[in-house]
């Protein structure tokens, strides 16, 4: 899931210790900070596991919303088992969780896809057979055979689980649609001053290296000069942005009260949509986006492994994706097309999961996928440099 998407949570097992956050869309915080005190509660206190419990439980790391009872609650009665969720917020933190406990520990793990190869690395996930989960075949194609998920001998590191899209939102009460179907439009004078940005480096980097590399389907692997007039394009930018965001509810009150009128963050129709508000209209530029994806992962030294990928197999089915994705406080796009079955009409249109009237015979989501491109870490570069570039801009 992605670091910078608004997530509700709720306190669901005695291995997890989590904040519940207000219902109310003003008070919607960011998955990646949450709630204020949320380090607090899972901070320093590493978890551990009972592991007398193993044949009992099975144990995930995990974003929040996984352990949420309309999506786990199934498995646990089918399988006389108790899912234990340990929750983090940032990818960060996730692998911080995973090196300092115990091996064996986790079952499985809920990664940002672009962190896998990170636990690769380290040698601690099993790779899968496709062919074993039937429910790929309901997904979109380009989830069927995810590079970032790619293993030796047509094996796979995960299973996608949820994803969505970076884009550009925006008052369509007066910005126009063909101006943002380019990332340029973020220059033009007449935004000066209303813009926000959500306040992480990854997708803004990204992005900004769509805008000056169009249609690139790695935009974080590029060289160090092409990193350089990525920096050049988004200090011309740095003007325009009225504020940074540390969290959704910043973005929906800077373009509820009309302070700012665009963002580069994608999806703000539905937090809009969700606060009330109908004039949001959210655009993939013809340079291409980011989407981000999580995925279920198997650990190579769960002692559960059968069950494990069960649970997996679990998680890539229609009915269990369709809540996991349009819970109250966080809602994101599932891989698995036949989410639908099981939303109702005002819920498969507020999700895109309809038909696109440019694009005769695919969804809206469809073609949101088909113009986006995998989030990844940077390739040519360490991430410090990233950052480096990021702080830069931020404060300049």
């Amino acid at each position: 899931m992605s670091d910078d998407q608004t997530v509700e949570t709720t306190t669901v097992s005695s291995a997890v210790t989590t904040p519940v956050a207000t219902e109310k869309p003003a008070g919607l915080v960011s998955r990646r900070t949450l709630l204020a005190g949320a380090a607090a509660v899972v901070g320093s206190n590493i978890t551990i596991i009972n592991k007398s419990k193993a044949a009992t439980t099975l144990k995930v790391l995990a974003w929040p919303g996984y352990d949420e009872k309309p999506v786990v609650g199934e498995f646990e009665e089918a399988n006389k088992i108790k899912v234990e969720f340990k929750n983090y917020i940032g990818g960060e933190q996730m692998l911080q969780y995973f090196a300092q406990v115990p091996k064996g520990t986790f079952d499985a793990i809920i990664s940002d896809a672009e962190y896998i190869q990170k636990f690769v690395a380290q040698g601690a996930l099993d790779p899968m057979d496709p062919k074993a989960f039937k429910n790929l075949a309901d997904y979109h194609p380009k989830y069927q055979n995810f590079p970032l998920l790619s293993a030796p001998e047509g094996k796979t590191w995960g299973i996608a689980t949820r994803f969505s899209c970076y884009g550009i939102s925006y008052n369509k009460k007066h910005v126009s649609p063909e101006e943002v179907d380019t990332w340029q439009c973020l220059l033009l004078p007449k935004y000066k001053g209303k813009i926000v940005m959500f306040d992480w480096y990854l997708p803004n980097m990204s992005n900004a290296s769509l805008a000056v590399f169009p249609n690139n389907e790695a935009p974080y692997d590029i060289t160090d000069a092409q990193l350089a007039e990525v920096k050049n394009w988004m200090m011309k930018v740095r003007p325009q942005i009225r504020s940074f965001a540390a969290q959704n509810q910043g973005l929906v009150s800077a373009l509820a009260n009309e302070d700012a009128l665009l963002t580069p963050y994608g999806d703000m129709d539905i937090e809009m949509t969700v606060a009330g508000y109908d004039n949001f209209v959210s655009h993939i530029p013809k340079e291409g986006s980011i989407r981000w994806t999580e995925a279920a992962c198997l650990c190579k030294d769960s002692t559960n492994k059968e069950m494990a990928l069960k649970w997996i197999d679990y998680m890539s089915g229609a009915k269990v994706q369709s809540n996991l994705v349009y819970t109250k406080g966080f809602k994101a796009r599932a891989p698995n097309m036949k989410v639908t079955q099981f939303w109702n009409a005002e819920q498969t249109k507020l999700m895109s999961y309809v038909p696109d009237p440019a694009a005769p015979g695919k969804m809206i989501v469809e073609t949101m996928i088909e113009k986006s491109y995998p989030r990844g870490l940077p390739v040519k570069q360490p991430d410090s440099a990233w950052i480096g570039i990021y702080n830069a801009f931020k404060t300049a």
